[in-house]
């Protein structure tokens, strides 16, 4: 580069020189006993200077990278698996985190290893972006190997799902690292997420689902009916399984017409939504049939019954419906109904203010939309 002195210019400012001919502005950082130039990619003196200081520190933490330079606490402290022993046992002793969560992401971070074997041995400074990207596109290509037992069909790969978690998974990992100040740049960010498969709405009507419940309910087994109260309290609610499942008398607010749900996934999902009518009716019948209870007693008495409502779904010939379809089935009546999406989002318990419903049902909105155009009349041409 030529970098003689009548060629540069200094400036006020330590490590910032600007080069004479270019105009445009340098980092010159000396790393290990070594001199380093960056280009700052300006010729705009204020720009440089607020990236002068991103710059001098992720050129000193790749020069310790690069000279194999470890901390006083030992090596072994810099290695990929040290970190993935933090992001374990925070996963574990995170109170905020539903048991299923937790399970998740011990579970991605498995396959992380598994599809990289030795990443637990790499030091976490001399991972790149190019070798994240490698490894995604082989766990997408190659996946972990596992196979359900009883699976219909064998995958090679890993499914969007599986990946994105993972993914996920290992930014958190390589964000450790760079919180306690051992890497600059988390070079997990650069991995770009499988894009999902959406799953098509094929939801009953009403009449249907009213059918469907009532299917539940006279299948003849000494569960039915409580069968039959999950199916329609999911329904009606919008709750998830868990949730639903969490619920007691002392839940129920008769006086506000409010139902407490309690927040079964994350701390966020804790909610007050309100007794819906047709959720009002069902907690009556329950409460009817039932007769006084314990406040802390469970309004469900089954723990799920998908067995109950796939065979329903087959005597009445409607698609196949699992516990969270019920829950797609309460947002997309309210949409129909007029409910605004960030409504329905608080009701579901989203933290994201609709930005995940609005992705699920968005469609439904301007469906709805449309037809309601339909009924608009003006009393005869302008």
């Amino acid at each position: 580069m030529g970098k003689t002195e009548n060629k540069w210019e200094r400036t006020n400012v330590t490590n910032l020189l600007r080069n004479q001919q270019s105009g445009t502005y340098y980092a010159r950082v000396k790393v290990s006993g070594k001199q380093k130039w960056r280009t700052l990619k300006t010729s705009v003196f204020s720009v440089a200077k607020l990236r002068l200081g991103d710059v001098e520190r992720e050129m000193r933490a790749q020069g310790l990278a690069a000279n194999g330079e470890a901390r006083s606490t030992g090596g072994d402290e810099m290695g990929v698996g040290h970190f993935i022993g933090v992001f374990r046992e925070r996963t574990k002793q995170d109170a905020s985190l539903a048991p299923a969560t937790k399970e998740r992401r011990l579970t991605a971070i498995k396959a992380a290893v598994t599809t990289w074997p030795d990443l637990p041995s790499r030091d976490i400074r001399r991972i790149t972006p190019p070798d994240c990207r490698q490894w995604a596109a082989n766990a997408l290509r190659e996946g972990t190997g596992f196979i359900a037992p009883n699976v219909k069909t064998k995958r090679k790969g890993m499914s969007a799902s599986a990946f994105n978690k993972t993914v996920d998974a290992l930014r958190t990992v390589f964000e450790i690292a760079r919180e306690q100040g051992v890497i600059y740049k988390n070079p997990v960010a650069e991995v770009a997420k499988a894009p999902a498969k959406r799953k098509r709405l094929a939801l009953p009507s009403v009449d249907q689902f009213n059918a469907l419940a009532k299917s539940v309910g006279e299948a003849g087994s000494k569960w039915s009916p409580d069968c039959a109260d999950m199916v329609r309290l999911l329904a009606y609610s919008g709750v998830r399984l868990r949730e639903a499942t969490a619920l007691q008398w002392r839940h129920v607010d008769a006086a506000r017409n409010e139902l407490t749900v309690p927040g079964t996934k994350s701390g966020a999902s804790y909610r007050i939504i309100p007794i819906f009518p047709a959720l009002n009716a069902l907690i009556s019948e329950i409460r009817g049939r039932r007769g006084e209870e314990d406040s802390t007693a469970k309004i469900l008495r089954v723990g799920g019954g998908l067995g109950s409502l796939e065979s329903a779904c087959r005597a009445i010939g409607v698609a196949k419906l699992t516990h969270h379809d019920l829950r797609h089935l309460f947002a997309t009546r309210c949409i129909e109904s007029g409910v605004d999406i960030p409504t329905v989002s608080k009701w579901l318990g989203h933290s994201d203010g609709g930005a995940l419903a609005m992705k699920t049902y968005g469609h439904l909105r301007q469906e709805h939309s449309q037809a309601q155009a339909m009924k608009v009349n003006f009393g005869g041409a302008l």
